[in-house]
């Protein structure tokens, strides 16, 4: 019955034991989401034609938020992380939408029979041999009795919240399984002939030497050419492809940002020094640090005199124990109160050995602690520390050597550790125990003692009082004020008029989380998407920062305007003017070679190697796809016709090309081809479905 019970409670755990790949995609956020500018609407987005629905959604996120805290339990789940958890859950709800219907369509399930098979069957689904709860705690083999006995147990104990997870873990393998069948299916469909094979080989072998001359753009002058904005607008309105943007907003804002008045540093003083008869009193200095300082992890060891590394502290190191030095700054906004704690003549240096004992599953901290003393009376009676340790000790490393950790300085160790090796006698035999377990030391050595002391320390760290909150609020309050209840001064003009620093972003998206320099902002961004151009805010409050926007300008999905990219338009009519006006200067030179050519275009003859058509790149010249066609084509010996690259000219003379090769085995090329393109189908195949799902986001509105 225990090991039942054991299993039960275990059973909580079993999807995030096996479902780190199930649930890689189902990430949390919270049910408490803002939601202003949702319009009432219930529905999150729609894919091919279906609405997905606010709630369903959020059961998934609240599901996936348990899942990710399990997973991830020292993770602080800040807005940026909330925000990879949102996309993760919305890109794994579509994609099994997406493939439920595509699977539907093409009847690829898994019935009742083919799952039995799964789980219980001679074809055992890898996934399954993994749990651990179903695994041999010796061999780690699967032990299919195991799992039976665990599926028996759900029957007869009746653990509704064990028998749901187990039912996810089904639904789990079911979907794996169909997964895997759609891929089976795609990868089935994949043929590649042997001339297509000849072809890839051929295409990367026939690499072309030639010779070349290349007339640059750069050597027109920009000055000699004269562009119409008729010119600039059709090429605008011809190429408007290449001018697309994304709905997004610029905004100016400032930044009040909330520092500490020197009425609050005065503060900190102060409060610091109320407590200096009490520190000096309080005998157990750890808790009253714990209790007084804001820095409260701070492990406080022996040290030298030339160990100080806070030179105010080295007056204590001759003062009498009790001694409290400060309050006195100590780095930027952080007063310290330091006390002589205590004073000792100790080992510089410790040489020791230890035999390390964790508790685990087969013995508790008592069993441990017992095993230790065991050894204690083995070692007294003639048995050597070191064969123990080598025998028995968890620390594998130090084991090999018999338990030897070697010299190490105060400090190094973790407190109780350090604390038994420099105030222990030389070859005694100590059990202490540390957050790694219960160890058995054995000091083999010491240096010679020295003066050391310990210095306890309290730091307090200068904030703003609500009374300094109070007044950047209202600094920023009656800025915005000052904006929204008159017409007579512009954002820039009251900027200026205070002598404040204007900030700016372009292009902030809609799903933006954070604006750059301001945590957890994404208010600002909603504000923008429901807000007019020429809008001021109100106040915004990021951490310490409060914040007051002007909405400068909306961009549209779709077009970018002509008149914000005709500069970078007029960049690219320049360059193509230039490429037509060298054309134009080639074609009506006379020239019968590459050189004739060079002389009177004041260029040079060069060679280049290794141009073969897989490659849009040619070495010493860069990208140019066109000019590796023209190479493909051209006859050797002959001069080529001009051809208009990328930012140059160029005439060319293959000088030699690889022979192709039409017989012989082509078997690896079609195995490379093939295998190249199992590896990308199933992501192509699902790229394709989404593309055409008609995906309607309405995240923007509720989060």
């Amino acid at each position: 019955m225990a090991t039942l019970q054991n299993i039960r409670n275990r059973s909580g755990l079993l999807l995030l034991v096996i479902g780190i790949a199930m649930l890689a995609f189902i990430l949390g956020d919270f049910m408490q989401s803002q939601r202003s500018g949702s319009g009432g609407s219930s529905n999150v987005g729609e894919v091919a034609g279906k609405d997905l629905n606010i709630q369903t959604f959020e059961e998934r996120i609240q599901k996936g938020t348990e899942n990710y805290r399990n997973s991830n339990p020292n993770t602080i789940i800040n807005q940026t992380v909330l925000s990879q958890i949102r996309n993760s859950i919305w890109d794994e709800y579509i994609k099994e939408l997406i493939m439920d219907a595509e699977f539907e369509k093409l009847g690829i399930d898994v019935n009742s029979e083919e799952l039995f098979e799964l789980f219980q069957g001679n074809n055992l689904h890898p996934e399954i041999s993994k749990i651990e709860l179903f695994q041999d705690p010796n061999s780690k083999q699967f032990d299919r009795a195991r799992m039976i006995q665990y599926m028996k147990s759900l029957e007869s104990d009746q653990n509704q919240e064990a028998i749901d997870q187990w039912l996810g873990f089904e639904d789990y393998i079911s979907d794996l399984r169909k997964n895997e069948k759609y891929n089976t299916l795609l990868s089935k469909g994949i043929y590649v002939n042997s001339y297509e094979a000849q072809l890839y080989f051929n295409d990367g072998n026939e690499n072309t030497s030639f010779e070349y001359v290349s007339i640059p753009t750069e050597t027109i002058p920009d000055s000699i050419i004269n562009i119409k904005d008729s010119e600039l607008r059709n090429y605008y309105d011809n190429n408007s492809e290449k001018y697309q943007q994304d709905e997004s907003y610029d905004v100016d804002y400032v930044v009040f940002t909330t520092v500490p008045s020197k009425e609050d540093d005065e503060d900190t003083k102060k409060d610091l020094a109320a407590i200096i008869q009490n520190f000096a009193s309080y005998e157990d200095f750890e808790i009253f640090v714990k209790r007084n300082s804001d820095v409260s992890n701070v492990q406080f060891s022996f040290l030298k005199e030339e160990q100080i590394s806070d030179t105010n502290l080295t007056s204590l190191f001759d003062a009498e124990k009790g001694t409290v030095l400060g309050p006195y700054l100590f780095s930027n906004e952080n007063y310290r109160l330091a006390k002589l704690v205590d004073v000792q003549n100790r080992p510089d240096s410790v040489q020791a050995r230890h035999i390390l004992i964790v508790p685990d599953e087969t013995k508790d901290l008592d069993s441990s602690n017992l095993l230790v003393e065991s050894f204690i009376q083995k070692i007294n009676l003639g048995t050597d520390f070191a064969d123990i340790a080598q025998e028995y000790s968890t620390d594998k490393t130090s084991a090999i050597k018999g338990g030897d950790l070697g010299w190490f300085n105060e400090g190094v160790m973790v407190d109780a550790f350090n604390e038994i090796c420099f105030t222990s006698s030389k070859n005694d035999l100590n059990i202490v125990q540390t957050d790694f377990g219960i160890h058995l030391v054995q000091v083999t050595n010491r240096s010679r003692e020295v003066k050391k002391v310990k210095i306890a320390y309290i730091d307090r760290i200068v904030t703003p009082s609500s009374e300094t909150y109070h007044n950047y609020y209202t600094q920023a309050a009656q800025f915005a004020g000052t904006l929204l209840n008159t017409d007579t001064t512009s954002f820039d003009e009251l900027i200026n008029s205070s002598n404040l620093a204007k900030r700016d972003q372009d292009n902030v998206l809609p799903n933006t989380q954070n604006i750059s320099g301001l945590d957890n902002s994404r208010a600002m961004i909603k504000w923008m998407a429901s807000s007019n151009v020429g809008d001021i805010s109100e106040v915004f409050e990021f951490g310490d920062n409060y914040v007051v926007a002007n909405l400068v300008k909306k961009h549209k999905e779709g077009d970018i305007p002509f008149e914000d990219v005709k500069e970078e338009v007029r960049v690219e009519v320049l360059r193509q003017k230039k490429l037509n006006m060298l054309m134009d200067n080639i074609n009506n030179t006379s020239y019968n070679s590459l050189e004739e050519l060079s002389t009177k275009m004041q260029s040079t003859v060069k060679q280049a190697s290794k141009a073969n058509f897989l490659s849009s790149q040619i070495q010493d010249i860069g990208i140019e796809p066109d000019l590796v066609g023209l190479l493909s084509v051209s006859p050797n010996d002959e001069l080529s016709r001009p051809l208009a690259g990328i930012n140059s000219v160029y005439v060319v003379k293959v000088l030699s090309r690889n022979e192709p090769r039409t017989t012989g085995d082509f078997t690896p090329q079609k195995s490379q081809i093939i295998n190249s393109l199992k590896q990308n189908v199933s992501t192509s195949a699902y790229n394709a479905l989404k593309n055409n799902a008609d995906i309607v986001d309405n995240r923007n509105e509720f989060y």
